[in-house]
């Protein structure tokens, strides 16, 4: 259904983008300052102060929108020029704002301003329950994560009040948008800040385990192709899309206005006459002549498939960056001291079964988490009877048990409050960690405690201020931090949770590369994620380790896993209160030698005595394929 609220939104870089787009027929513009969004990597694109006044003028003048981009994440020593830059925005009276960080929610509630806030696609927001919270909190329009399917877009339309952006047309990243970090992990350069230096644009092997053959070709496993949802207006302003989001603000005037008259002219013969509409075959010839990389329609019907993957790479524009070698910690890591620390953080740790619940029962460890989504290769899932069990199995050691739900929940997969209390003796979970918003506002009426993980990216005082007042209380702070930013937060924050070992996972894909092992039979599952080892070789040979949930989702996890046991002392002398362990994938032998060396470690720190060079050359010995303190003590 058309009616006169649907927007056609263009990007400009450049003021000649602007004036081209604007001509071409865009109803809106969105645009970033030279600071705080989320296209730094070019200092010749975006816009002074002075060409934001004039942009606003130029286009209001047209009786046209400017909305401006702070889709970073932003830490404490941003906060201030924010506030200014925040004050500027609404002084030049841009129409809307679009936002990744909700530091910015509160630091606009602060100020009093009255310019619209948009939810930015980097927030993933997947689901209606998301909407909605968002709404209660001041939005006026939410851009969707570009992995939902039409009929879900359509779902959160029915249920929800908010206008309804979706991505038409440009690039696509093969992770969930927001859920990238591998750049972080590889560099210190964040992707949530705008400075991904694109791993997903490498090469890789993708070692054929089924078969028990090793591939020599190299390809291109994680390069998307291009959206073009074109052939699909129609089905998208039937499911309830009100803005339709151009991509490419670095792209020139000639591309962007090419696509926005075609785009422009489309919508315009649907409100002229919906029954009578038809794509033009010449306009979308058009299109395909002048694209970068191939098109594809994302998420929009399926999920993505290798038609949807650019292997051979010849389409792709350039390549920023390649893959190099790790460095992974040695013994000049380790760190000696003296002094007692004062603080004694709690630990908790993620395990996989009842049996490592059982097997640690006794141990120095003050909660267990439980993950509530399923790895298709690990020994079992937490399914209702086994939480039930292993809350049974707390009640004896005084064992609390936490529950984490998934790191994506769209919205066919949202878990209600119906799953929890089919828990039995659920009221004893001491708390639910949940990593998107959708889950927080389906489940916060339990009166369980409700917690913040990695997947809200929290990263300064400001979203921490947001994140309890929507009710949560522990809060996982984001794994991109640094030293300094950490130490920022944990000076005025007593209520956060450090991830102090474990796999890094570095991205999250509904692209199923066990699907690229079975060519012959592409829509048929060949369970090659199944196999004792499923991964992604780079040109160093270093293994990216993948798991696979029972949503066919793959997790492509970083070559070192994570350990900051040499810089433990520095850590708790912050005084973090909870550290926390992530163990689902290793068996009971390593669980055990895990939390000795850990638990001796921390116990040594309580009495002043940290003699740890032998437990450091034990768990050394027990991942030989590299630990890492990436991106928190990157050197």
């Amino acid at each position: 259904m058309f009616d006169n609220k649907v927007e056609l939104l263009a990007p400009a870089g450049k003021w000649e983008v602007l004036e081209a787009v604007a001509e071409a027929g865009a109803d809106a513009v969105y645009l970033g300052g030279k600071s705080f969004n989320m296209r730094m990597l070019r200092s010749e694109f975006n816009f002074t102060d002075e060409e934001l006044r004039d942009a606003v003028d130029f286009l209001h003048q047209k009786k046209k929108k400017l909305y401006v981009t702070l889709n970073n994440l932003y830490y404490d020593y941003d906060l201030e020029g924010l506030k200014k830059y925040l004050l500027f925005l609404q002084d030049i009276e841009v129409d809307a704002l679009i936002i990744q960080d909700t530091g910015i929610v509160e630091l606009h509630r602060e100020l009093g301003l009255n310019r619209d806030l948009h939810a930015s696609v980097q927030m993933a927001i997947s689901s209606s329950q998301a909407v909605n919270l968002l709404e209660e909190q001041g939005f006026s329009r939410v851009i969707l994560s570009k992995n939902l399917s039409l009929e879900e877009i359509r779902s959160i339309h029915e249920e929800s009040n908010l206008g309804l952006e979706y991505f038409a047309h440009g690039d696509l990243c093969i992770s969930h948008t927001g859920q990238c970090y591998m750049s972080s992990f590889f560099a210190g350069e964040n992707g949530n800040c705008g400075r991904c230096i694109k791993p997903c644009r490498w090469k890789y092997q993708l070692p054929d385990i089924e078969r028990n053959k090793e591939m020599d070709d190299f390809g291109y496993y994680l390069a998307h192709n291009d959206l073009c949802l074109y052939p699909y207006i129609q089905d998208l302003l039937d499911a309830g899309v009100s803005s339709f989001k151009i991509e490419g603000r670095m792209r020139t005037a000639d591309y962007l206005s090419c696509i926005i008259s075609k785009y422009r002219k489309a919508l315009d013969k649907i409100k002229e006459n919906p029954s009578a509409y038809e794509m033009d075959l010449n306009e979308y010839q058009d299109l395909y002549e002048q694209r970068i990389r191939d098109y594809s329609s994302g998420n929009l019907f399926q999920r993505p498939d290798l038609k949807s993957i650019g292997i051979s790479g010849e389409r792709e524009p350039f390549f920023i960056s390649t893959a190099y070698a790790l460095k992974s910690l040695d013994t000049e890591d380790y760190q000696e001291i003296t002094e007692k620390c004062d603080t004694y953080p709690e630990l908790s740790v993620r395990i996989a079964d009842l049996d490592s619940l059982r097997e640690i029962s006794q141990m120095k460890i003050d909660s267990v988490i439980l993950g509530y989504e399923s790895f298709r290769r690990s020994k079992s899932a937490w399914k209702r009877d086994k939480i039930s069990e292993a809350l049974k199995i707390s009640a004896k050691s005084k064992l609390k048990i936490r529950l984490e739900t998934p790191r994506i929940a769209c919205q066919n997969e949202l878990i209600g409050p119906d799953d929890i209390t089919g828990i039995k003796n659920w009221e004893q979970l001491s708390g639910i960690i949940v990593n998107d918003y959708g889950t927080l506002n389906s489940l916060k009426k339990l009166g369980i405690p409700m917690e913040g993980g990695y997947g809200l990216n929290i990263c300064n005082s400001r979203a921490i201020q947001f994140a309890r007042r929507i009710g949560l209380n522990r809060l996982s702070i984001s794994q991109e931090l640094k030293w300094e930013e950490l130490q920022s937060i944990v000076k005025n924050e007593n209520n956060i949770e450090i991830m102090l070992h474990g796999p890094l996972c570095g991205m999250i894909s509904d692209f199923c590369l066990a699907r690229c092992m079975n060519e012959e039979e592409e829509n048929e599952c060949s369970y090659g994620c199944l196999s004792s080892e499923y991964f992604l070789k780079d040109e160093w040979g270093q293994k990216y380790i993948i798991h696979t949930d029972e949503q066919c989702r793959n997790y492509i996890y970083y070559p070192h896993t994570l350990s900051l046991f040499p810089y433990l002392p520095t850590l708790v002398s912050t005084g973090v209160k909870y550290l926390r362990i992530d163990a689902q994938f290793y068996d009971s032998s390593i669980l055990r030698e895990l939390l000795s060396i850990y638990g001796e470690a921390l116990q040594g720190l309580k009495e002043g005595c940290w003699e740890q060079k032998n437990n450091y050359a034990r768990l050394r010995n027990i991942f030989p394929e590299g630990l890492t303190a990436n991106p928190l003590f990157l050197k």
